[in-house]
């Protein structure tokens, strides 16, 4: 085939393709269009060459006079038939002389409408991407498409994103490559803030994040978790696919366009969450800015995917910039939340010897932390967080490799450690050594039970060996309160006597001796131990049932001794009511007794 006619085929196809991107009747355009090139693009090449340039006179003719007398489009069919002059016009370009100057201008006067056109292609926005629209706030950020990838949202209908490129094709071709960057910066970024509004986005001055009540901050910190990650890997990803489509014939001007319309809103996430770094470190915010922390993480990959060149490095660096911000924050907030437990200095005792508020806030608070390990493990990995030695402390139990040895697991060890430093002084500030004991044994109660049911992971991150040792201190601790509280009443039930003066009068008042101590002494602890409380009510009836099994056999062997001497020998019921006096309480009344030990209510032997 001639090059002539070749070249005449490639020009037919080309506008077959780009017609059929502006329509949605592709058939009837496409009779239209072959009908339009039918016998204007011979085979083979004329031998007269003057027929040819009459011909392309006639067809330039044909398309000023459409251009000139369209003001305005009103139908996808009178759409096309403009866009074919656009297209006659621009090839007029290319000829000489008088012909060519007049296409100039005509395509200059084309570009208006161009321009129209392809702003309203730009500004007819897709369905619209919002918080609400996920069934929960908190999966907004984490929502996937089966194959785990973020969920898809182009910018625009995949019609108006092809009929858009169809005109931004003849506005570059003319060389109007500034003039469409310009309307498609400016639409799109609208179009991108409006969207971004809707998921909370919005600028905020940096005095005014430090300046904000927790509870508001809290709230927008919380939004912006879901909201960075929903802007990069869903709305930017369709801004990106949206700029590939209309920029196809200038990348370069297609990634400036695109870093353009990006600019602002990147910027304003960016610039609240540098905000959040510079606040004042507190407790009570490390928790959301791990969790911003984690977001800007998730999407630097994205920022590296999504941008190329000085807009790539730009906003890469931005984005780590603020991320090791917030790293440098947490940490020094953590080692903050280390010092206030030490330092807790409160020297008035927990009533009862219940778990204290600390244990309490330090273990939900742990807790939380531990589900954020894998950032955490990140923040830390870079900085050793434990400026404190606590490897000789004896609550220490030991890493034991896995989860346990990595910077989250050594961080949570090392708090927990300084809580339970602290609460041995604090149990320092009980008289009684068995309400001491009562102390100690519910707080680690209580922290290891929130491990093996509500916190697995901290459990993981601590490990089994540190959650074994802590079990045997409990038991030693319930050991310490039987020897502290019940020891000296289980010695005044013991028969320490010899079988000889057992039977005598000295066996009898020794043993008359023995009741009445072991009633005032049984009645003193019933008064006071009603008022102590144990938190747990297994370990509430654990504890009852380690008394009962010392104190009830115990209890049974003396009175038994007791009524075989005191009325031994005697037929007049004398002795045997000295026995009864003397013998205040049968099995049945301490086994009554001993449901109302740790309940947390004072009472009275009735």
């Amino acid at each position: 085939m001639a090059d002539g006619a070749r070249d005449a085929v490639v020009e037919v196809a080309k506008h077959m393709g780009k017609s059929l991107a502006v329509s949605k009747n592709a058939a009837d355009d496409m009779m239209r269009v072959l009908s339009r090139y039918e016998g204007e693009a011979p085979m083979f090449p004329l031998s007269h060459p003057e027929v040819d340039q009459a011909e392309e006179e006639e067809v330039f003719a044909a398309a000023e006079d459409i251009i000139r007398r369209c003001n305005s489009v009103s139908s996808p069919s009178e759409m096309v038939d403009y866009l074919y002059a656009v297209d006659d016009a621009i090839a007029a370009t290319a000829l000489q002389g008088e012909l060519a100057s007049r296409a100039a201008e005509t395509v200059q006067a084309a570009m208006p409408r161009l321009e129209e056109e392809v702003r309203a292609l730009l500004g007819s926005s897709a369905r619209r991407l919002s918080l609400d629209s996920f069934e929960d706030l908190d999966d907004a950020g984490a929502a996937t498409t089966p194959d785990g990838s973020p969920p898809r949202r182009d910018a625009l209908s995949p019609e108006a994103a092809a009929s858009a490129s169809g005109v931004a094709d003849r506005m570059l071709r003319a060389g109007y490559g500034p003039e469409l960057a310009q309307v498609y910066v400016a639409v799109r970024r609208d179009a991108l803030a409006e969207s971004a509004s809707h998921l909370g986005v919005e600028a905020v001055a940096i005095e005014e994040v430090l300046r904000m009540e927790w509870g508001v901050l809290n709230q927008r910190i919380r939004r912006w978790s879901h909201a960075v990650r929903a802007v990069v890997k869903t709305l930017l990803a369709g801004e990106r696919r949206l700029c590939d489509e209309v920029f196809a014939s200038d990348e370069e001007l297609g990634h400036e366009c695109f870093a353009d319309v990006a600019r602002g809103c990147l910027l304003q996430l960016i610039g609240f969450a540098d905000a959040v770094a510079m606040s004042t470190p507190a407790t009570e915010k490390l928790y959301r800015m791990l969790g911003m922390y984690e977001a800007l993480t998730a999407v630097e990959p994205d920022i590296e995917s999504l941008f190329t060149g000085d807009a790539r490095d730009f906003f890469s660096s931005e984005v780590a910039g603020v991320a090791a911000q917030l790293g440098s924050t947490i940490r020094h907030t953590i080692d903050q939340f280390v010092n206030v437990i030490h330092g807790e200095s409160s020297r008035r005792p927990v009533l009862g010897g219940e778990i204290h508020p600390m244990t309490r806030y330090v273990l939900n608070y742990c807790g939380l932390l531990a589900e954020c390990r894998v950032t955490l493990d990140m923040v830390l990995a870079d900085n050793n967080t434990s400026n404190h030695d606590t490897n000789d402390d004896d609550h220490d139990g030991g890493g034991g490799g896995g989860a346990s040895s990595t910077p989250s697991g050594r961080c949570m060890r090392e708090i927990l450690t300084h809580l339970l430093r602290n609460l041995d002084e604090k149990s320092r500030l009980y008289d009684d050594a068995g309400l001491k004991n009562i102390f100690l044994m519910n707080n680690i109660y209580y922290i290891v039970q929130k491990m093996m049911v509500e916190f697995p992971a901290l459990r993981e991150l601590l490990g089994d060996d540190w959650v074994r040792r802590h079990r045997g201190q409990i038991r030693q601790y319930e050991t310490g309160y039987l020897r502290a509280s019940w020891m000296s009443v289980l010695a005044s039930l013991r028969d320490d006597a010899s079988p000889a003066a057992a039977h005598g009068h000295g066996g009898r008042a020794a043993l008359k001796e023995k009741a009445r101590s072991f009633n005032a002494a049984f009645e003193e602890l019933y008064r006071s131990q009603t008022a102590w409380k144990v938190t747990d009510p297994q370990l509430r009836e654990e504890l009852r049932i380690a008394v009962s099994e010392r104190l009830i056999p115990a209890y049974r062997s003396f009175v038994g001794r007791s009524r075989q001497l005191l009325e031994s020998g005697s037929s007049s019921g004398r002795h045997s009511s000295s026995a009864a006096k003397h013998i205040k309480y049968s099995l049945e009344d301490l086994e009554d007794y001993m449901l109302d030990f740790f309940e947390g209510v004072q009472k009275f032997v009735r």
